[in-house]
């Protein structure tokens, strides 16, 4: 098929369908795409009030599941923190992730380091990788879908338009975390 014809009805239809039967992966892709993005537009302001909270030293102690005792410090998102320790080797800084599941909440560091806006930006990174197999993953998914109810008929169109939409939002926050993080030269 010519991608730049129109779509046929049936194009249509199966996107409408693909589109609905995916809603929840779709807004739960965005959700994190825009923390993402929020992260990565305030990384100075984060990275200094993660090095405050050490000052005040108030925060909860939340320990992982290595072991390692960690001190909170903020919250990068629902699930994920910005938490710090002193070792011999002088302050460490790290991303911890606390996942509730049925069996139990797991603690683990993500990055760790002794620049805060270090981990925060292999946070990010990793982050970003994360969307992107999240995205290849879905994709995957609605091929499957797509090929159960209609076999035989040449849908490619529907998934590639659906791994567009889910590109483009990652693209569109990188692209605005790179402009807003260097500046923009005109």
């Amino acid at each position: 098929m010519n991608y730049y014809e129109r779509p046929t009805p049936l194009h249509e239809q199966a996107n409408a369908e693909t589109m609905q039967l995916f809603a929840e992966h779709l807004k739960q892709f965005k959700a994190n795409c825009d923390a993402l993005h929020s992260i990565e537009t305030n990384l100075s302001v984060t990275a200094n009030d993660a090095a405050r909270a050490v000052l005040q030293s108030s925060g909860r102690i939340i320990q992982t599941d290595d072991g390692t005792q960690w001190q909170h410090a903020i919250d990068l998102t629902n699930i994920t923190s910005v938490c710090h320790r002193r070792t011999a080797a002088g302050l460490e800084f790290a991303v911890v992730e606390c996942l509730p599941l049925k069996s139990g909440e797991t603690k683990e560091v993500l990055n760790s380091g002794h620049d805060v806006r270090e981990v925060l930006q292999a946070f990010t990174r990793d982050q970003r990788q994360v969307l992107n197999l999240w995205k290849d993953d879905v994709k995957v998914q609605v091929r499957e879908h797509i090929n159960e109810k209609y076999p035989r008929q040449d849908m490619c169109i529907v998934v590639e338009s659906f791994e567009i939409k889910m590109a483009r939002d990652i693209a569109r926050r990188e692209t605005l975390a790179q402009n807003h993080s260097h500046g923009v030269r005109i």
